[in-house]
């Protein structure tokens, strides 16, 4: 029930930005003369966060109308287990921390490494830093940060006619 009323306030908090940030890519200054300019990006995701909210909320207020035909007790096993699943997934502080400084040298290298190499290098740092110990598979997050910021910045290059910057790749 508590998980529910969380879904249910976090969905309904997501529309409201979503619907604040589309609105907010009216303001985005054209500097194209193309039908795709700086807005395009935002405006697609802006819809597809709300979207994905609107799912949230309708399978919430679902599982919350079902939930209230259950027996109490069937119920309350159900949360001490919820309860217990998200005491043993504390994010720890740590994470928190290293995730904003990865940000903040990301943001501020892009410019003079280039896209290609300073995402794949930010995509396995980040998933090796909130990977358990047990979980982190180095190949797999080598793959996965090289094909996604390569397949990333030939989409915006080739789809979308939009230059990343290339840095020291020239």
């Amino acid at each position: 029930m508590l998980k529910l009323s969380k879904d249910i306030y976090g969905s309904v908090f997501l529309i409201a930005v979503s619907i604040v940030m589309y609105v907010a890519t009216y303001s985005i200054q054209k500097l194209t003369v193309s039908k795709i300019g700086a807005d395009f990006m935002p405006r697609i995701i802006a819809i597809a966060i709300f979207v994905l909210s609107l799912v949230l909320l309708v399978n919430s207020v679902k599982q919350m109308k079902q939930s209230k035909d259950m027996n109490q007790r069937r119920l309350e096993v159900e949360e001490d287990e919820d309860e217990q699943e998200d005491a043993n997934r504390k994010i720890s502080p740590l994470a928190v921390v290293l995730t904003i400084v990865l940000m903040i040298v990301y943001i501020s290298l892009l410019k003079t490494v280039g896209f290609l190499i300073m995402t794949a290098v930010y995509l396995f740092l980040q998933m090796y830093f909130l990977a358990d110990k047990k979980e982190q598979k180095i190949p797999l997050f080598v793959g996965v940060s090289i094909i996604t910021s390569i397949s990333v910045y030939f989409c915006f290059k080739s789809v979308f006619h939009l230059m990343l910057p290339a840095g020291i790749l020239g």
